[in-house]
């Protein structure tokens, strides 16, 4: 029960961390907080719940992971990159919301939210094809 709550408690964490980072990056702070909060949601959904599911609330096991060369088995690596894939896809995501074009997908954070799913799907086939690829290269340091 106490690593169930300890879960529930890093999720929520995580959803206030995301939002705080969409805001010092320029979204909207009062506007839009909902919009905000949603694509916080939908961040830590893609990111910070895989990561709870594979390796539970247990911060050094995150800090390895994410360390350079922390990845000690296959399922570290695929979080480290379809984590990355996220990221940098909702940040990809932002680029056209300053474009003149009024279209209904620039409208804010729908840009930043296909980005970000586009980036989780894209990481979703990097992973299994970057293992494949460097199978012979991985040695995994068990402790």
């Amino acid at each position: 029960f106490d690593m169930l709550l300890r879960s529930c408690l890093y999720f929520f964490l995580s959803c206030l961390f995301f939002h705080t980072v969409v805001v010092l990056y320029g979204a909207p702070l009062i506007e839009s907080a909902l919009e905000t909060f949603s694509l916080a949601v939908l961040l830590t959904s893609l990111t910070t719940l895989r990561c709870l599911c594979v390796l539970g609330p247990n911060i050094q096991a995150w800090i390895r992971v994410f360390s350079r060369h922390g990845a000690m088995s296959v399922w570290d690596t695929c979080l480290q990159i379809t984590v990355a894939c996220t990221l940098i896809g909702a940040w990809v995501g932002a680029f056209p919301i300053p474009l003149d074009w009024d279209r209904p997908w620039q409208v804010w954070p729908v840009s930043c939210s296909l980005g970000s799913l586009f980036g989780y799907l894209t990481g979703l086939v990097a992973a299994p094809a970057w293992i494949h690829y460097h199978r012979k290269q991985l040695t995994y340091k068990c402790k």
